[in-house]
């Protein structure tokens, strides 16, 4: 018995043009083979899967081709259910016909995930149709790399196509595309685009006419990864491409969340967006208090809280116990997450606020919790760190924390040399204690906000047009 091979294309670059066939394979994944190209947003989708990064350099394979289909025969062998995420298409120059060929040949059962492909796709994120009415009726997709068994291309046949020419692969032959293209014909005033990380944050596109795209390109320095669009529809970016933002080209980190309002306000706003890992809870057995020797309860976390309940109802009861007492959140987020539990505060207030020396206080917390005279603390999970090893933090303008939690989850699992860079890091903090715990990490610019996303889209805006 085998398990099955998911071959996804996850487009041309921007997470939220996968297919949601795509999001769904990903989440059953028990192992990822992914490329270079791929977002690594993508892999916060596969949260449970062995993640196996297979990407290549130009003349450089970390990874084989031919390991690369063994290894997925290996493990769907294995009855594990595998992805091969690729950037693009499968099947358009990604060599998922040749990973389906061997798949087939050793009996294993696969499927294909169709992707957008960034022939398309990426002349539109830089506003160039592929098609046009009154420029091109056809289109033509032409790899910048060749087997060296298949020979060369004919160039006299591609010269003179009238649709548009998009090169994949192609930017090292850039000038001997150039000079092949106009030694068979075509016109030197042709227009011409190249469109670099398309769909990325990174996204860089130059135009100029055939016969000097490569000075336009060194000058620029423009490199791979990059689309060679060649064609009058490239005279169409200058009224189509989409309108700038104080947000456009910003890569903004922030806490990884499944789905992230956030994420998707910033998306909207014309902002790329990263996330780091956060923490997991693992519940501590708990041995359940006097609740009646108690006058109020203090909630500092609400994950702290939902353990609490779960523990409760384990024994045999339920919020009733706590019916009696005064009911304080430390922030208002912990205060609206009590609403969902049908359950409004008395009170909001931070910890520095009360008087901890009270014995008729109960703090729900999570562990280490803290050991005071008086007030009884209770921690009822404590937090596993992740790793951040996908975290290219030279990457990132700015990052969002909504919580105090955020910030120690990143920070302690950082790297001594990420810890660096994120204190060099301009950082939102949704509301004093965010801030605050910003400023104790030694972040030395911080944008505090009242806590909620309206604002701190409003300050981040407002820091990017400064």
């Amino acid at each position: 018995m085998s398990g099955l091979v998911s071959l996804i294309g996850a487009g041309p670059g921007a997470p939220e043009y996968l297919t949601r066939l795509g999001a769904r394979r990903l989440h059953e994944a028990d192992v990822v083979f992914y490329d270079r190209l791929v977002d690594p947003e993508l892999l916060h989708l596969a949260p449970q899967a062995e993640l196996i990064d297979v990407g290549k350099l130009p003349r450089f394979h970390k990874v084989k081709q031919g390991r690369i289909e063994q290894l997925l025969i290996e493990y769907a062998q294995q009855n594990k259910r595998v992805v091969r995420l690729k950037a693009g298409d499968p099947y358009v120059f990604g060599r998922g016909g040749e990973e389906g060929e061997r798949l087939a040949a050793a009996g294993i059962d696969f499927e294909v995930v169709p992707g957008i492909t960034s022939a398309i796709a990426g002349l539109a994120a830089a506003g160039i149709p592929i098609t046009h009415r009154d420029y091109a009726s056809s289109f033509h997709i032409i790899t910048g790399h060749r087997q060296k068994t298949n020979g060369g291309l004919n160039w006299a046949n591609i010269a003179q196509q009238e649709g548009t020419l998009v090169f994949l692969m192609g930017m090292s032959q850039l000038p001997r595309i150039v000079a092949e293209l106009r030694q068979h014909g075509k016109a030197a005033t042709t227009p011409v685009a190249i469109i670099q990380w398309a769909t990325h944050w990174n996204q860089r596109v130059v135009t100029a006419p055939l016969a000097k795209i490569v000075s336009t390109v060194r000058q620029q320095k423009i490199g791979a990864p990059s689309l060679i669009v060649v064609g009058d529809v490239v005279k169409l970016r200058t009224v189509l491409q989409a309108p700038a933002t104080p947000l456009t080209g910003k890569h903004i980190l922030i806490p990884a969340a499944q789905p992230s309002r956030l994420a998707q306000l910033l998306t909207d706003r014309g902002a790329f967006v990263g996330r780091f890992e956060r923490s997991t809870p693992q519940p501590l057995p708990i041995k359940s208090p006097n609740f009646t020797a108690y006058q109020t309860l203090v909630v500092t976390d609400i994950v702290a809280f939902a353990e609490l309940q779960q523990q409760l109802l384990a024994a045999g009861q339920d919020l009733r116990v706590l019916a009696h007492l005064r009911l304080i959140a430390t922030s208002q987020r912990v205060a609206k997450g009590l609403q969902k539990y049908g359950l409004l505060v008395d009170d909001c207030m931070p910890l520095a606020q009360l008087d901890l020396t009270a014995p008729s206080l109960l703090i729900i917390s999570a562990a280490p919790a803290q050991s005071t005279q008086g007030a009884t603390w209770l921690a009822t999970y404590q937090h596993r760190l992740p790793t951040q090893d996908q975290l290219r933090l030279r990457q990132y303008q700015a990052a969002i924390f909504p919580s105090t939690q955020a910030v120690a989850d990143l920070f302690n699992s950082v790297r001594p040399s990420q810890r660096q860079q994120l204190q060099q890091l301009p950082s939102f903090a949704m509301g004093e204690q965010v801030a605050a715990a910003l400023i104790a990490q030694g972040v030395q610019r911080v944008y505090g906000s009242q806590p909620s996303y309206t604002a701190v889209l409003d300050k981040i805006e407002g820091w990017c047009q400064a």
